[in-house]
């Protein structure tokens, strides 16, 4: 348990790094393009996502998942890894002209075929990645990180400010990939997973084709909505959703990042030695929404003076979708564990059919109220994703074998610790009103809630909260290296 303790302080940290590195890019580069241009490299960027989904081929997940891991197991993953990338990359720069013809914009061409330098490069990262993941080796995997993104960051930004407009951001991902394949080579001693062969090609095939068609079809249903609003709208449009998603995603993927690097690794632990992977996931999930919703709640109440200081008042419209936004992410919490839970329990064909049938219902949604404007499409999404994780809590149910007043006992506390976060932020705000909060009191509402979150910590006695404390005590046992 020492060791796990110590992998998610060390992934946790990475992902704060890097989310503070990406917060002052996305506050320096929201005031150098505007909606418009950001649109054009949210949609080039969406293919680049979608190609990078089939990268899933040579076995990320495949290298950590398996019981047996041998050399030969690896060379074959990275080779094929390789060959993926290749062809992928040759098909993503002979299609941008299809993709940008289609979306009636020229400028995605130049921005998907520089996408793709980048993307021939990933052999380098994502199998050492894994092999890092499956060790718990989360301090080098945090330096590799946050050094890509500084690297990213930095010439994002240097880029933007001599003028290369939307551009800047496709040559921040090559200089990105670039810092981050040096970095994997020399930080992992082994060379010799490099060396090419095909060996065991059944078996990473075997597990990759459906890690892939898991990874592309939720590729494609996080990144479809853009791409029906690009279609329908404009690149403005485009530009704005995509700025309002990422604020209101901002609590689940970056503050808890450092759940979903550990969760495979964990979980897979639990099932090779039989432990007890339902108390497991139940824990996971108190924890995960004790953290999770309070944020959330923070974040809908301050959407406008977050919009005006990350982004810039260009970026204003945003504040209204992240509201309704935050209360749709409010019911996302078993999307963070249902990769990791269904693939260490065995069920990994199951995953492309549930996350196809997610994948589906988010876009066919978004098509329908798509030209009734963003705020509809807002809306529509806060009725979809519930249903979304009831469906994905019904078959963790099947393998888990947990009943549902277990579940909810297990969000109980989580609950009454949001309540008392929401108590002093609301009673300011229906004072002052949100749209006009000074940025002292702004100030003020986060120290309320910071007061109402631990009295809730305290009041119910959450699990979090012994996490905490356990952590004061030593430590020291968080900074030694996982042997």
């Amino acid at each position: 348990m020492a060791g796990v303790r110590r992998a998610f302080f060390w992934a946790t940290a990475g992902r704060y790094l890097v989310m503070l590195v990406n917060l002052a890019v996305a506050f320096i580069m929201a005031r150098l393009i505007g909606p418009a241009a950001f649109g054009v490299s949210v949609i080039g960027g969406a293919a680049y996502a979608i190609a990078e989904a089939l990268r899933e081929l040579g076995g990320g997940a495949y290298l950590i998942q398996q019981r047996e891991l041998t050399l030969e197991k690896i060379r074959t993953s990275v080779t094929t890894s390789v060959i993926a990338s290749i062809a992928i990359s040759l098909c993503m720069y002979f299609s941008a002209d299809l993709v940008a013809w289609f979306y009636d914009l020229p400028e995605v061409k130049r921005y998907i075929q520089v996408a793709a330098i980048a993307y021939v490069l990933g052999p380098f990262i994502f199998p050492v990645f894994a092999l890092m993941s499956r060790e718990m080796a989360f301090r080098s995997f945090a330096l590799v990180n946050v050094s890509m993104a500084v690297s990213g960051g930095a010439t994002g930004i240097t880029l933007a400010h001599l003028g290369f407009g939307y551009m800047s951001l496709a040559w921040a991902s090559v200089a990105s990939t670039v810092v981050g394949s040096a970095l994997c080579f020399f930080l992992y001693s082994n060379r010799s997973i490099y060396h090419p062969t095909l060996s065991d090609w059944r078996s990473v095939l075997g597990f990759g084709a459906f890690d892939s068609a898991t990874a592309l079809i939720a590729a494609v249903g996080e990144h479809a909505p853009y791409l029906v609003i690009g279609r329908v709208l404009d690149s403005a449009s485009v530009g704005i959703a995509q700025r309002s998603v990422l604020l209101s995603v901002f609590p689940e993927r970056v503050i808890l990042a450092g759940v979903s690097a550990v969760a495979l690794p964990t979980f897979s632990r639990s099932v090779r030695e039989n432990s007890d992977t339902r108390a497991t996931y139940l824990n996971a999930i108190g924890l995960i929404t004790v953290i999770h919703w309070p944020c959330l709640i923070l974040l809908a109440a301050l959407s406008t003076p977050v919009v005006k200081l990350v982004l810039g008042t260009q970026w204003l419209e945003a504040a209204s979708l992240v509201k309704v936004l935050c209360f749709a992410a409010a019911f996302s919490f078993p999307f963070a564990l249902q990769y990791p839970i269904l693939v260490a329990v065995g069920a990994m064909r199951s995953l492309p059919f549930l996350v196809a049938g997610q994948a589906m219902l988010n876009t066919a949604a978004i098509a329908i109220v798509a030209n009734q404007g963003l705020f509809a499409i807002a809306w529509c999404l806060a009725g979809v994703v519930p249903l979304n994780a009831l469906v994905v809590v019904t078959i963790i149910r099947r393998h888990l074998r947990f009943a549902w007043c277990e579940f909810f006992a297990a969000l109980r506390r989580s609950v009454v610790v949001s309540v008392l976060c929401a108590i002093g932020p609301a009673l300011l705000i229906w004072n002052e009103g949100s749209s006009d909060l000074a940025f002292a009191m702004a100030l003020t509402a986060v120290l309320l809630f910071a007061i109402g979150w631990a009295a809730g910590l305290i009041l119910t006695q959450h699990p979090l909260l012994h996490e905490l404390l356990r952590a004061l005590r030593r430590p020291k046992a968080l900074y030694q290296p996982t042997s």
